[in-house]
């Protein structure tokens, strides 16, 4: 091969990946908070990603009894999260992750394992679950959760995304999730509500940009429920109710140190291993 020619290809190779490169940047998107689907795009981004990237979310909150309009603190809650997203057909997507909640003493910080309950002076043993990993498929219209298996129940679940809200440069979207048990049979149980809602935040140009996959977010979360089974609260009226922050990170180091510490000592596997617990 001649000289020159080689000097031409070599010019040729040198350039082309900086114009391939340029010609493969996609224009932002103009998000339209009216528009369905881009109000799930959001939820998608700021919730989870739009890749596979390993992706942790923490939350900090105060965990409350409110009884006739008066919030009684109970004690704060720790909670971690693992997760990836993985694209499936026809527009859906599949989490995988795992979780752990710790809770923790309002006056010490110290880990507690069982609480006097200032509503009825009695002392219980709090119920702690270890992480497991799970799979949960999100449709087009929503968040496709796995059957409850409570026969003796009837079950209404919803779950709603939107609406989304964008001010200059910040981008809101709400994600709630509604469940409500009733026993078919008043001598089988009592009746059951869980409320969770959660609002987003993220940067509006990192969310419009189709080459930002995972962009960094922050989470406001309060939870309205009926009592917790193993509070032990008989008839007493009222609702259990939390109140908390936190965010997206991209290392497991990044997460709070009294929630990893408390990883360690207690599930070390999922401590050690945190991404590889989500590859089964």
């Amino acid at each position: 091969m001649k000289r020159r020619m080689a000097l031409g290809l070599l010019g040729a190779s040198a350039v082309a990946p900086a114009i391939i490169g340029k010609a493969a940047q996609a224009a932002p998107l103009n998000l339209d908070p009216a528009n369905p689907d881009h109000v799930k795009l959001i939820h998608r981004k700021l919730c989870f990603s739009m890749d596979t990237t390993p992706t942790f979310m923490w939350l900090r909150a105060t965990r409350f009894g409110l009884v006739d309009s008066r919030f009684i603190p109970f004690w704060e809650m720790h909670v971690g999260q693992a997760f990836s997203t993985k694209d499936m057909p026809n527009g859906d997507y599949e989490v995988t992750s795992w979780s752990a909640i710790f809770y923790t003493d309002i006056a010490s910080s110290k880990y507690i394992e069982t609480f006097k309950n200032p509503l009825t002076g009695n002392t219980v043993a709090i119920r702690y679950g270890a992480p497991r990993v799970s799979k949960r498929l999100h449709t087009k219209s929503g968040e496709a959760r796995e059957p409850m298996n409570r026969p003796e129940m009837n079950i209404d679940a919803n779950t709603d995304i939107g609406p989304a809200w964008i001010e200059g440069g910040a981008v809101w979207v709400r994600g709630d999730t509604r469940i409500r048990l009733e026993p078919k049979e008043a001598t089988k149980g009592r009746m059951s509500q869980v409320n969770d809602w959660s609002t987003f935040y993220g940067v509006t140009k990192d969310v419009a940009d189709p080459d930002n996959k995972n962009p960094a977010s922050t989470w406001i979360f309060n939870d309205i429920n009926t009592w917790a089974a193993w509070l032990e609260m008989g008839d007493q009226p009222g609702n259990y109710v939390s109140r908390g922050l936190g965010q997206k990170e991209f290392k497991y180091d990044s997460l709070p140190s009294v929630w990893r510490k408390l990883m360690t000592e207690r599930f070390p596997d999922f401590a050690k291993d945190p991404i590889g617990a989500l590859k089964g």
